[in-house]
């Protein structure tokens, strides 16, 4: 983890370390000892720090609501999509939504024509979220001309541990029981691999997230001059790719390129489970047979973390700040969407990067769905516009202000921050 070149004043931090006080004081005399946590009066109020004003003067810049989400598996992708679902909800857009429970038409290419997809009502989408075997051409098909394609991943490391529990992987490929089956894997990947008969296109363990991203032909898996030109092709289909280990960075990022507000990009994790291999090291002797034997994706997650940084470098020292402003306010907003009873509500005040807005039951109900709970939701409204043939009017585009460095444009299917 990469330490944050700027950090809040001595005299910020007794600021709020009064401010702690005070309200806790607040809490006691307002209600004793009643509860174990202390509660929130029913409108309570985050305190403006100085230094966060709003700037003078402020670039405007209108947010951009078309985009394709490429969704990769066991890379935090459940946690993305519900941001994106919430985006969406909240302004009535239109979701391109899986026929099936959660996926279009994957691992199998996606299908036209409405086949793997419900019909957008009234003609049009504005954001694909779900798992879906990504190709360009045929998404270009059925999403506006102007759509921001994004993806995330992962550690390939860390994504075989999860692919390991999830899927079973021990059992599927009969791997000696033992106290470390990842490393008898990996010390003989290709016979364990062999030992798993199946008919499916993609492989648990090796290459999977860049199976997700388009890389079909198994047999290049060792190739690599074919490697190479597919992290080229990857590079040049995405305008940001977010990187998991550093997920508040990336969705900083994100909302800059976007022009979306911080109350846009709060998160709850989705889908985190405690299992076998989770804290199983990053033992160097493991990550480097790992990486022997699924190259592809070590290859895609070696360019985009560096190109992550340079992206976050090119912001300037004001990205940092926003990144210590926005973990802050997340985890206010998470712990008061905890304890919160139905009639109370949180006051976010407004700062150099995000309007004030108001944080009620009806946006922590949102803030913790599932993804999957979500989409179940999205099918019923769908539904329901659909019975009465009554389209809910989309909300207009909002504008914010752009507090990055450099000036901002969204050109044809390629977000540039130009320094």
């Amino acid at each position: 983890m990469i330490t944050l070149p700027w950090r809040p004043s001595v005299t910020a931090s007794l600021g709020v370390c009064a401010v702690v006080c005070i309200g806790a004081m607040y809490s006691l005399v307002l209600y004793g000892d009643k509860y174990s946590v202390p509660e929130y009066p029913k409108i309570f109020t985050l305190p403006s720090y100085r230094g966060l004003e709003h700037p003078t003067p402020c670039r405007t810049c209108q947010e951009h609501i078309n985009v394709t989400f490429a969704k990769v598996h066991k890379a935090g992708g459940s946690t993305v999509s519900t941001i994106l679902q919430r985006f969406g909800d909240l302004r009535n857009l239109s979701f391109v939504i899986p026929r099936s429970r959660v996926s279009l038409g994957w691992p199998y290419q996606l299908k036209l024509n409405a086949t793997d997809y419900r019909p957008a009502l009234d003609g049009s989408f504005n954001l694909l979220v779900d798992h879906v075997l990504f190709n360009k051409t045929k998404i270009q098909a059925i999403m506006p001309r102007d759509t921001a394609y994004i993806t995330i991943l992962r550690h390939p490391f860390e994504q075989l541990k999860s692919a390991f529990s999830w899927y079973e992987v021990p059992t599927k490929y009969r791997i000696r029981r033992g106290k470390d089956p990842i490393r008898e894997f990996l010390q003989q990947p290709a016979k364990y691999e062999r030992n798993f008969r199946t008919r499916l296109p993609f492989r648990y363990t090796r290459n999977f997230m860049a199976y997700d991203l388009g890389f079909t032909n198994l047999s290049q898996a060792g190739n690599e001059s074919a490697i190479r030109e597919f992290v080229r092709q990857v590079d040049s289909d995405f305008d940001l790719v977010l990187i998991l280990e550093h997920l508040t960075e990336s969705l900083v990022l994100l909302k800059r390129y976007m022009c979306w507000s911080l109350s846009d990009i709060l998160f709850t994790p989705k889908n985190t489970r405690t299992y076998q291999y989770k804290t199983l090291g990053e033992y160097p002797d493991l990550v480097t047979a790992h990486r022997k034997w699924s190259k592809v994706d070590y290859a895609l997650y070696d360019l985009f973390n560096a190109t992550l940084w340079a992206k976050i470098e090119r912001q300037g020292p004001d990205f940092y700040r926003e990144v210590y402003h926005f973990e802050d306010m997340r985890t206010k907003v998470v712990q008061f969407c905890d304890v919160a009873e139905s009639s109370w509500k949180l006051q976010i005040p407004a700062s150099k990067w995000n309007k004030k807005f108001l944080v009620d039951a009806e946006f922590c109900s949102r803030l913790r769905l599932p993804q999957t709970t979500y989409m179940t939701n999205l099918k019923e409204k769908y539904d329901a516009q659909k019975r009465t043939s009554r389209q809910q009017k989309r909300v207009p585009a909002s504008v914010y202000c752009f507090s990055g460095t450099g000036n901002y444009r969204f050109v044809a299917q390629k977000n540039i921050i130009d320094s």
